[in-house]
């Protein structure tokens, strides 16, 4: 929904609202899926792939959503929603096709300062869901600010045409090179110069082509020079 700027009133035009972006910790977090159809599937599906504890609220269940409540991965409450459903928890996503609910999902997650998203109707919500693409622990979030959902998948799958599995490769090889890094080269400034070449050069290369066993001897023989300079430094 549009909002009017606060700066001078020639700036002051209508401008869409800029949503902020964030990467959260949703672990063992409570969370609330509102609907029980496919809409309310994938979201329960993506919820449960970042540790989520879920709660659906739905008359009635699609197949795989019931699977996941008899195997426990769900908790589910077989009736329509109440506000009281929403005591506790992190965020809610409501995905129903009854508008009484989903307004009432909105303005019960605003008194209770709990983010909101309801599928496809941008006003009643408090925070807009990306489109993603994984690579390993590479994570990358796509959004319009929720003005064509349609452009976000299509910008979607052409990054994961253009995102191979060795980000993740190489994501994977810092992970296991920052502690040793951290221990050799207390300086920041050093750490910042020796990842920005394992990124920038051969050993980036090298996992580009599948050679991690050789990318990770690389970056070590590097980080033994970079120790070297800095031991001269004192």
């Amino acid at each position: 929904m549009p909002h009017l700027c606060s700066g001078r009133p020639a700036e002051c035009l209508m401008q869409p609202k800029a949503y902020y972006p964030m990467f959260a910790d949703l672990h063992g977090r409570p969370c609330a899926v509102i609907g029980g159809g496919m809409i309310a599937q994938r979201k329960v599906a993506t919820l449960l792939e970042h540790g989520a504890q879920i709660t659906v609220v739905s008359p009635q269940l699609t197949r795989r959503l019931a699977a996941y409540a008899r195997q426990g991965r769900i908790r589910y409450i077989a009736r329509q929603f109440r506000p009281s459903d929403l005591r506790g928890a992190w965020l809610v996503y409501a995905a129903t096709d009854n508008q009484r609910i989903n307004q009432l999902v909105s303005r019960t997650a605003q008194r209770l300062r709990i983010f909101a998203n309801v599928v496809d109707q941008k006003p009643l919500c408090s925070f807009i869901a990306p489109a993603i693409v994984k690579r390993g622990p590479l994570t990358v979030a796509i959004s319009t600010g929720g003005i064509s959902p349609s452009l976000a998948k299509k910008l979607k799958r052409e990054l994961e045409t253009q995102l191979g599995d060795h980000y993740g490769s190489m994501l994977r090889l810092l992970a296991g090179l920052r502690g040793i890094a951290k221990r050799k080269l207390p300086s920041y400034n050093d750490r910042k110069r020796y990842f920005d070449e394992l990124v920038r050069g051969r050993v980036f290369d090298l996992t580009r082509t599948g050679r991690s066993s050789a990318a990770r001897k690389e970056a070590l023989a590097l980080l033994d020079r970079y120790t070297a300079i800095n031991g001269t430094r004192h």
